[in-house]
């Protein structure tokens, strides 16, 4: 009996020795951070193939038990190249410091719903330009001007003033290309255009910007089919410390600029601002600017799963301007303005510069405007596979342009340089100017008020957001992601007249005339008379458009080796209505409330061919609500 008992528990020994050797574990510890030694949030961890895996804490440190017989971890973090470590040995194995390298753009602050696409895995044309390259190339140019060499994309100074830059992709206008700043849409939501006056000062404080030609991978409920540009702003990852500019350049042109970074401090907070002026005389006669640009965030990472972030920046504005369409000249137009300026200087030359009886500069195109963003930001890193990213945001829009009234159309248009591009002579001095003077004369003279003054565009705006996008690793090779995105918009619109130009008061009959009288208890009352207005006064408009929007999205992505691909779809619902006090009364003012329903199904796929070549394809539908300002909204 003895023989037999102890062959068993020899036996036995060699069985728990076998398996406590199948089931033996290792422990791979690193840390992940990225090019500037700024430790990576939530990077990912696994092991290739498997569901095994873990996510780096605040400090970017990561501890993961490894299986017998595991060969390596591949380390992965959003818009950084992903990298693979081999695990030698057993026991405890210390990986180091492991440095991501940056593919697209950082994405370690909070760039809500993640609408940047990662080159040679995303299959959309794609190019980003980053913070080094806009310092180095873009001087004294508009900020959009930085995308010139972008292919698919055109630029355009316009009329040469101060931020009046236009950008075309692959054809499309403003209106149909989405314009993004940390990922939060900053398209009109009345009209779908951006004035990059508004952001002309963001080029102070841009990390990268990256433009997506055609569908793109931009998430958000309502994307344009032109392409998208998504501009990423300076955050946590800015290093300690500050810098002082001061810049000359021609034509009167200074620039002061100052910014101070706390860079990440121990307890996880972190603090950058910005404040910089620009001022100049313009290249262009008549258009002298003022702008000025500020900029603060503030963030905190509480711990290893949240961190918040409040972003706030602005751009203030006033300049004159060139109007492109009321300025513009036909060739042989130019041939005059030779006459004006000498050939040098000829197309400096402004149809709409001039100066009233004192000699002083007045203007019939002129722009004001303020448009601050402030965005409060949080991420959630659930766990090492799930993300919640939400941002709460808000725009206030306030500002106008110079816009002339007069008592006729032909009076209208007088203000205006030229006239489907022949230059107006009704008022023109022999040396090219604009006479100002002779409007003063014409006013003063006139026995029933101005026939012409000058008026400004009041647009303002309200503009209130959120949008959040959830992120889940499904498997190694499968990622969802999906969201939702609620605007409310009111924009309050109308014209103000500021200057008589020597008249006594203005009547707006030429505007006034399509009042109906069933809608407008005055007009209807026989006894109304216009009214003479003077300085305040709201002429040609005055109405509110208010639009709403409530949409979802989602994304499904595969990856496997050298092969990508992607399917997306949106469904949004957009209303309008609009409270109009200038053609109607208390009892009508209100419009009918209208909504459309837009949707959005999008798919594609990339393939690696070498290390450097790829090939790509997509296709989508996109169907979307009109604009508001146009068609029979107006």
């Amino acid at each position: 009996m003895k023989k037999p008992l102890l062959h068993f528990l020899l036996m036995a020994a060699f069985i728990l020795i076998g398996s406590s050797s199948a089931i033996a574990q290792s422990t791979v510890i690193g840390k992940v951070v990225d090019e500037n030694d700024a430790p990576l949030i939530g990077a990912t961890v696994i092991v290739p193939g498997t569901s095994t895996g873990t996510g780096t804490d605040a400090a970017g440190n990561f501890s993961l038990k490894v299986d017998a017989g595991t060969q390596s971890v591949e380390i992965s973090f959003i818009g950084y190249v992903t990298e693979t470590r081999e695990i030698k040995g057993g026991g405890r194995i210390d990986l180091g410091t492991i440095v991501l390298k940056t593919d697209a753009v950082t994405l370690q602050d909070v760039i809500v719903s993640q609408s940047v696409a990662v080159q040679r895995k995303t299959p959309v044309a794609v190019s980003t330009v980053t913070a080094d390259e806009i310092t180095y190339k873009l001087g004294g140019q508009e900020f959009p001007e930085i995308l010139k060499s972008t292919p698919g994309v055109y630029v355009t100074k316009d009329g040469g003033g101060f931020g009046d830059a236009k950008i075309n992709m692959r054809g499309f206008q403003s209106a149909n290309v989405a314009v993004m700043v940390n990922g939060v849409p900053v398209n009109d939501m009345e009209w779908g255009g951006v004035y990059w006056s508004n952001w002309a000062g963001l080029s102070d404080v841009t990390r990268s910007m990256q433009t997506q030609r055609g569908l793109g991978a931009s998430k958000i409920s309502a994307p344009s089919v032109g392409g998208s540009v998504n501009i990423v702003t300076n955050g946590i990852d800015a290093k300690k410390g500050g810098t002082f500019s001061f810049g000359v350049g021609n034509d009167g042109l200074y620039n002061l600029s100052l910014s101070l970074s706390t860079g990440l401090t121990k307890n996880g907070w972190a603090m950058s601002i910005l404040a910089a002026k620009r001022w100049g005389d313009g290249y262009i006669q008549g258009t002298n600017f003022e702008g000025y640009n500020w900029f603060v965030n503030i963030s905190k990472r509480i711990n290893d799963r949240h961190q918040l972030s409040l972003t706030a920046f602005g751009a203030p504005q006033k300049h004159g301007q060139r109007n492109a369409l009321n300025d513009g000249l036909t060739i042989a137009e130019w041939q005059k303005a030779k006459n004006f300026m000498g050939e040098k200087d000829m197309y400096r030359y402004n149809a709409s510069y001039g100066f009233d009886k004192n000699g002083k500069q007045r203007y019939s195109s002129f722009n004001e405007y303020h448009k601050p963003q402030i965005s409060l930001n949080h991420q959630w890193q659930i766990d090492y596979k799930s993300s919640l990213s939400t941002a709460l945001y808000m725009s206030i829009g306030r500002g106008s342009g110079y816009s002339g009234q007069g008592r006729t159309s032909a009076d209208r248009n007088a203000w205006k340089g030229t006239n489907y591009g022949i230059l107006n002579t009704t008022f023109r001095n022999p040396d090219g100017t604009f006479a100002y003077d002779k409007i003063q004369e014409l006013n003063a003279a006139s026995i029933d008020g101005s026939r012409m003054v000058m008026s400004k565009s009041n647009n303002n705006h309200m503009w209130y957001g959120l949008l959040s996008t959830y992120t889940n690793q499904i498997t190694p090779s499968l990622e969802l992601s999906a969201g939702v995105d609620v605007r409310y918009y009111i924009g309050e619109h109308n014209n103000e007249i500021i200057d008589l130009y020597d008249g006594k008061y203005f009547i707006d009959d030429n505007s006034r005339r399509n009042v109906k009288a069933s809608d407008n208890i005055a007009a209807a009352d026989p006894t109304w008379q216009y009214e003479k207005l003077q300085v305040g006064d709201k002429v040609y408009r005055d109405y509110d458009g208010h639009v709403h929007q409530e949409g979802v999205f989602a994304q499904l992505e595969w990856t496997r080796n050298k092969l990508n691909a992607f399917v997306s779809g949106s469904i949004s619902n957009t209303g309008y209505w609009r409270y109009d006090r200038f053609y109607y009364d208390a009892e009508h003012a209100e419009s009918d409330h209208v909504n459309f329903l837009g949707y959005t199904v999008k798919g594609g796929a990339n393939y690696n061919i070498t290390d450097k070549h790829n090939v790509f394809a997509n296709l989508g539908y996109i169907s979307r609500a009109p604009f508001f300002s146009g068609g029979a909204f107006l």
